[in-house]
């Protein structure tokens, strides 16, 4: 069950990173030099300009979050700067959730301190995997002990919400090896863990690894291997107390990810940055969507001619926007209230969707209970197929998010 999802949350993408994974398909690139103050001012004004789009929202920000590329990279100060300007223009509520992704490495451990005090109260770390053969073949640059410490570092700096990554079905990875894993990261024991298996296909971008699997030149496990580690990963996730809230997250009581959560229930939230998408509701049940440049250089130059740095803005219709609730709403064990979702978009369920609702339950796939809906073990198994079939039959590319 999430216990708290965010009513309007922030993000704001860091693009740089020290290497590129070769499953990355984020807007990400290698840099030498990060140009700290210059990306934070253009993040300032862009932050700005959403801030006349969206308005000030009465309750405030509930979720800011960090993401990347590397956002431990940049330096503190420039974080900090950050979150004072998101508090300035939209209000920063008591208790806001603000969440950095790290990687592991020495360099990122040594900055949690610094960020600890800008006010980052929540990290997430790219661990991915303890084994050595594994990291490799998935290209991350740290070890297993640096992994480690970095938690450690986390604790120590007073980080007391921390989340850890792992991917399965890296190549060369037995279900065995996932199984340990999953045990060593709960070992550490972190309030929110996210397990996604590796994913190839339906990317933003053809990535390196998917173009060497395909050459015949790396094996990753087939579909059933995958599905196996699954499982395995999460009968030891429920056995240590961390209950899956959503098809790749878990978390203690409590812990889920406020901002994440914001996404699956089709809330409102402002994007800055390079590669970063937002979203925001609009009267009549739709709404529109804003995404910006993928390479840093162009979003740079945008942000500091003034305009909104975007390349896309795509309208919602109501339509459009009810399936998307639909479709987003299944990612979560709790599942969503199907009926407000309709009413708030459509108007009403449309008339068919209940021959199809019926025929789900008869499968075992999905549940109703009065105006919920949820997809059972089962049906998350099936997620994309269950939600496509209470779609109307010409349907919308939808966003997947996590």
């Amino acid at each position: 069950m999430v216990s708290f999802a965010s009513r309007f949350g922030v993000y704001v993408h860091f693009p740089y990173c020290l290497s590129k994974c070769p499953y990355c398909d984020f807007a990400s690139v290698v840099a030498a030099e990060v140009p700290h103050a210059r990306y934070r001012d253009a993040v300032a004004r862009e932050l700005a300009l959403r801030a006349s789009e969206h308005g000030r929202p009465a309750g405030g920000v509930e979720s800011l979050y960090f993401g990347g590329g590397t956002p431990s990279l940049w330096d503190p100060a420039c974080v900090a700067s950050t979150i004072e300007t998101v508090d300035r223009l939209f209000g920063i509520a008591p208790g806001c959730e603000i969440t950095l992704e790290a990687n592991p490495g020495a360099s990122d451990a040594a900055r949690f301190g610094a960020l600890r005090s800008a006010g980052v109260n929540r990290l997430s770390i790219g661990v991915q995997s303890f084994e050595p053969a594994i990291l490799a073949g998935l290209g991350r640059q740290h070890s297993p002990e640096e992994a480690v410490a970095a938690l450690r570092s986390a604790r120590a700096a007073g980080i007391d919400n921390l989340s850890l990554d792992l991917i399965f079905g890296g190549p060369g990875q037995t279900p065995a090896m996932a199984r340990a894993d999953v045990e060593r990261a709960i070992a550490l024991g972190p309030e929110h863990l996210s397990c996604y298996g590796l994913t190839l296909e339906g990317l933003a971008e053809e990535v390196r690894l998917a173009k060497d699997v395909k050459r015949g030149r790396v094996q990753v496990p087939d579909d059933a291997a995958q599905a196996e580690m699954g499982e395995l990963v999460r009968e030891a996730l429920a056995a240590a107390g961390y209950e899956r809230y959503e098809i790749s997250n878990y978390a203690k009581a409590g812990r889920e990810s406020r901002h994440n959560s914001l996404y699956w229930l089709g809330r409102e939230y402002v994007a800055a940055g390079c590669g970063a998408h937002g979203f925001r509701r609009t009267a009549g049940g739709g709404g529109y969507r804003y995404g910006n440049p993928r390479k840093p250089e162009a979003y740079l130059a945008a942000a500091e001619a003034g305009g909104a740095p975007e390349v896309e803005r795509d309208t919602i219709s109501p339509a459009e926007l009810f399936e998307e609730r639909i479709f987003l709403g299944l990612r979560l064990t709790a599942g969503f209230d199907l009926e407000a979702a309709a009413r708030e978009t459509v108007g009403a369920l449309p008339a068919e969707m209940e021959r199809r609702l019926a025929k789900l339950v008869a499968q075992g796939l999905v549940v109703r209970e009065g105006s919920s809906l949820r997809c059972t073990e089962r049906g998350l198994d099936y997620h994309t197929e269950v939600a496509v079939q209470l779609l109307p039959d010409e349907t919308v590319a939808l966003p997947v998010v996590g």
